[in-house]
């Protein structure tokens, strides 16, 4: 099943990595800027099969004020076993560096988290829950592509524990009572655990990980964003490890 993809530079990430695209729609009366012209080139040269329509026949935009101009309709390809990406990380030489992600619900957290995971160097989203929920068209739009990028593996949350457990990896819950995330070492194979907006993680999911970790805040705030709690500790196990990333 396809994903409709209205945001151009995110069909452009996705076409650069080689993500599977059924088709490429756009308006007959669209007019081409370098954005769009890099888009039909590359679908072209990858044979993606691009039509024209009338622009009338095109549906609403997000907004729902005016008709969309050029969409892409992704066919995802990116989900694994728990067990598989483990074992595929191994022969990579490669450490887990996972994040699982506790029933959050808003789609543009769950966007900007995968973006930003992405970009962090996170080599698998663990979820629970409907796929339909975690990866769609809101999710692919908020981050921009990435989502669709990262594998994904969806997955009881007590059994992902347990698997991890398994296999080695450190499982980091971040709550309010925990350790100061800074002062621990986040180096190595890594899961960190996110709880659901307002909520947070249960006490039942929190008493089967190795340790809580906490960002610290002044009096009179009691939580962050769980998308900026996420990035922040993220870049900070980047930090720790000065791990490289390959020049744009």
């Amino acid at each position: 099943m396809s994903i409709k993809i209205r945001n151009r530079n995110a069909i452009l990430e996705l076409l650069k990595d080689r993500a599977n695209f059924e088709k490429i729609v756009l308006a007959d009366d669209l007019k081409q800027d370098n954005l769009t012209k890099e888009i039909l080139s590359i679908a072209t040269a990858r044979d993606i099969v691009i039509e024209k329509i009338p622009r009338k026949r095109m549906g609403k935009g997000r907004s729902g004020k005016s008709q969309e101009a050029l969409i892409g309709f992704l066919v995802p390809e990116n989900d694994w076993s728990l067990d598989n990406l483990l074992d595929d990380l191994s022969k990579k030489n490669q450490d887990p560096f996972f994040l699982l992600i506790n029933r959050v619900k808003y789609p543009n957290n769950i966007g900007v988290i995968a973006r930003t995971a992405f970009a962090a160097g996170v080599n698998g989203l663990i979820f629970q829950g409907e796929k339909d929920s975690f990866l769609n068209e809101e999710t692919v739009h908020f981050s921009i592509g990435a989502i669709a990028r990262i594998p994904l593996v969806k997955i009881n949350i007590f059994e992902a524990l347990k698997v991890l457990k398994k296999y080695g990896v450190k499982t980091l819950s971040m709550e309010m009572d925990g350790k100061i995330y800074f002062n621990e070492n986040l180096s190595g194979p890594v899961a960190f655990i996110l709880g659901a907006e307002g909520k947070g993680i249960s006490e039942n999911v929190s008493s089967r990980c190795d340790k809580k970790i906490s960002i610290p805040m002044q009096r009179g705030i009691d939580s962050l964003n769980v998308a900026t709690s996420a990035a922040i500790i993220l870049y900070e196990k980047v930090r720790q490890e000065e791990l490289n990333f390959p020049s744009n």
